[in-house]
């Protein structure tokens, strides 16, 4: 009488095959949604750049008025810098008025993005602006309203909002940049170059090749520091006024303080 066949055996190894798989979909999963958030948001990160100090000097920032003026002053910033927002509304429209207006200095920003939210996003919307050369409407716009988008989920559509406030700009295109990788090498050069001239913090200002440190609190302040380093610049020219001095708890028209690298 013929013996029936055995039963095939179920190997032991089976269920750990079955939870490999059950991990690997997982995985790909989580990367597909990691990459489509970063594809929604945009790049908020620096890349991994490598410049010998002959390059470095090619590093370019963004910068105003005339390219022979007598007086370089770089800057090094960050959006989301709360010190960088009131040395944006308090110091730089004065030195803008007095220095690069009357072409007596040319200013230099360069990003020096920290540790915040939305520091890498926002120094690639910048660049995006700058692009349709926006840029300092865009600059002006971004620290007025730090508070408004330093905690938003999507940064990226609320700097769009504010590019359609800028007359010229075509905001879809701006908005196609900052949800890009768009810029992501030239912040992270501008972050290498600021690293290699000794900058731990933002804001922090050159003037002339040197660093001002302390930062100065006042334009009173800075307009004495530049005085001394470019009197040249200033023959015949009357010193700024004094600031007037600050209530107890009122900062208006003062730089506090500096945020520092992380």
């Amino acid at each position: 009488m013929p013996r029936e066949a055995p039963a095939p055996r179920r190997s032991s190894l089976t269920p750990f095959y079955v939870i490999l798989g059950l991990v690997a979909v997982a995985l790909i999963g989580l990367l597909a949604t990691k990459t489509r958030h970063s594809t929604q948001a945009g790049a908020n990160e620096r890349v991994a750049v490598t410049l010998t100090p002959d390059q470095l000097q090619r590093v370019h920032g963004i910068s105003l008025g005339r390219a022979d003026a007598p007086i370089t002053i770089y800057e090094f910033a960050d959006f989301q810098c709360p010190h960088c927002a009131q040395f944006a509304a308090f110091i730089e429209p004065l030195i803008r008025q007095n220095l690069v207006d009357t072409g007596k200095a040319r200013y230099v920003f360069y990003e020096f993005p920290l540790a915040f939210k939305w520091s890498w996003l926002s120094a690639r919307a910048g660049r995006c602006a700058n692009e349709q050369g926006k840029f300092w409407d865009f600059h002006g716009l971004i620290f007025a309203r730090q508070q408004q988008w330093a905690f938003e989920q999507d940064a990226a559509a609320q700097f769009t909002e504010y590019a359609k406030t800028i007359p010229g700009i075509d905001a879809d295109k701006f908005e196609q940049c900052v949800r890009s990788d768009r810029f992501q090498k030239e912040v992270s050069e501008s972050l290498q170059l600021g690293q290699s001239l000794g900058v731990g913090g933002t804001p922090t200002l050159f003037v002339n090749g040197r660093k001002i440190d302390p930062l100065p609190g006042s334009y009173s302040e800075f307009d004495a520091q530049v005085r001394r380093i470019a009197p040249d610049a200033f023959a015949g020219s009357p010193a700024a006024a004094p600031a007037a001095p600050a209530t107890p708890g009122d900062t208006a028209g003062k730089v506090t303080g500096q945020s520092t690298q992380q």
